[in-house]
């Protein structure tokens, strides 16, 4: 996400700033640095949801065959003013990068998020990498391509294009159960033919590889504006480790899977619970194989895990989503259970 303000690119000119590799080992250095990442995601935005320092350093510290994470932070004086993390696909998108930058609110105007940008920007090209994509947020009432706010006239200043909006939405919790009741009323007919079946943690090993496939494809089917991105690959071994960063950054999964008579997984809805913010859990994908649609599927798996959830969850308050503002089956059905509009998030492209 970037949080510089949207005059010219400029070079940060103070002699005494640096920018260096973040050792995530070094537990002062890590804090300082999600300190500086906080302080500059919550400014501005009337709801924010900036990682965790644990989720950080789970992300930081656990190796994953999918990808390559590093975070720098630039410093004036040894304390740091902007931070920054490229990501790198290992598996496939082989030629894209993300990278993320946050500039520390009261640092902003010098030059130092167009700094670690440029720095990212370099390393992502000697990877080999072409087409670059970052993230910046905004509130829900602003345009829709974020014009005229901080995030987005920063990066569209610099040669990023605007590709796609998603729309940030909060559930208040409990969801009434009659509500839940009703909706898993109106699905029942169409999904009559399938088995909604649900899992708390690590995936079932007699489904790994019909989950991963599900998973995998998410980015693919879903919306995807004019980003460049293609399925992705989830085997055993990826969806074991990224299940070991899960469980460092201290994060639950609560998923529900529908499969078919002979067992086939073609749909599935999954949350994740965050165990050092009590308040709330992130709705995370949800989706039907392409010739399975139409048996409100979505609608269904999305239900029975919201009160599986729910039931086992007592105490949190609200379930955030994204969703592509275009994705309208989806974001009807987020409406039906009483999801709220609160943000925007714009997703940014820039080839080389």
């Amino acid at each position: 996400m970037s949080s510089e303000p949207s005059d010219r690119p400029q070079r940060a000119s103070a002699a005494a700033f640096d920018i260096r590799l973040l050792d995530p080992t070094d537990a002062a250095a890590l804090a300082a640095w999600h300190r500086t990442y906080h302080d500059a995601h919550v400014f501005g935005l009337a709801h924010s949801t900036p990682r965790l320092l644990e989720e950080v350093r789970a992300l930081l510290l656990t190796d994953s065959p999918g990808e390559r994470r590093q975070a720098f932070a630039g410093y004036v004086d040894e304390e740091p003013v902007v931070t920054g993390m490229l990501e790198l696909p290992l598996m496939d998108n082989l030629e894209t990068a993300q990278v993320m930058l946050a500039t520390r609110p009261r640092s902003r105007g010098r030059g130092f998020g167009s700094a670690m940008l440029e720095h990212l920007v370099s390393l992502a090209g000697q990877h080999g990498r072409r087409t670059l994509q970052c993230e910046a947020s905004w509130d829900y009432d602003a345009p829709a391509d974020g014009a005229g706010t901080p995030g987005a006239d920063f990066l569209t200043a610099r040669g990023f294009r605007f590709a796609l909006v998603d729309v940030k939405r909060v559930l208040d919790l409990p969801v009434n159960e009659e509500l839940l009741d009703r909706l898993q009323q109106e699905a029942a007919p169409y999904s009559a033919g399938y088995t909604l079946r649900h899992f708390t943690g690590p995936v079932p090993e007699d489904i790994l590889e019909g989950y991963g496939a599900l998973v995998g494809s998410l980015m693919d089917q879903a919306p995807k504006g004019e980003l460049e991105i293609e399925a992705e690959v989830y085997d055993a071994a990826r969806i074991r480790a990224d299940e070991q960063v899960m469980a460092a950054a201290g994060r639950r999964r609560h998923a529900t899977v529908a499969t078919t008579a002979d067992g086939e997984l073609v749909a599935y809805s999954e949350l994740a619970v965050p165990a050092h913010d009590p308040t709330r859990a992130f709705q995370w994908g949800t989706l039907v194989r392409p010739d399975h649609r139409g048996h409100r599927l979505g609608l269904a798996t999305k239900v029975h895990n919201l009160r599986t959830f729910q039931a086992a969850e007592p105490g949190r308050t609200e379930v955030v989503t994204w969703n592509a503002e275009v994705n309208r089956p989806m974001v009807a059905v987020n409406e039906a259970l009483g999801f709220r509009p609160v943000g925007r998030l714009g997703e940014f492209q820039k080839r080389l």
